[in-house]
């Protein structure tokens, strides 16, 4: 058996991995099952100003986690409190559709101690991703469980 590069991108290769890999995960996780053909809330939130989006936030609740994928906020608007109401929001939200715990991702050139400063706590690290930063996962327990 050989092994060849696939060198030209080929959507219908990464559609079989895919597939491979969710059959795999579903054979083997309960959660992985369930989850597939669940409706899978998605929390996301705006703020505009003149027309123009100048912060926001988006993610997904599933099994008791809220997956916080991104939260932005302009840089014209940052320090004004618009990213701390804007995670507020979304804890509540998400709260409200069952979720106890959150995880998120950010570098060190982004948002680490803003997270922090709410009570989010560094999970993993990997140092020097991309080179001269670290990537942070970060969670939070919102209720007991």
């Amino acid at each position: 058996m050989e092994i060849e590069q696939v060198v030209v991108e080929d959507e219908s290769f990464q559609q079989l991995l895919t597939e491979r890999l969710r059959a795999f995960n579903d054979t083997h996780s309960v959660h992985h099952r369930a989850i597939r053909n669940a409706d899978v809330p998605v929390v996301q939130f705006k703020v505009e100003q003149n027309g123009e989006v100048i912060a926001g936030l988006f993610g997904s609740v599933y099994w008791g986690w809220f997956d916080l994928d991104r939260l932005w906020v302009d840089s014209a608007h940052t320090g004004t409190g618009l990213g701390s109401r804007l995670l507020e929001a979304g804890e509540r939200e998400v709260i409200a559709l069952g979720a106890t715990r959150v995880k998120l991702t950010t570098f060190s050139f982004q948002a680490r101690t803003f997270y922090e400063r709410f009570g989010y706590e560094v999970a993993g690290v990997l140092r020097d991703y991309p080179p001269g930063s670290d990537y942070f996962m970060m969670t939070k327990q919102l209720t007991d469980d």
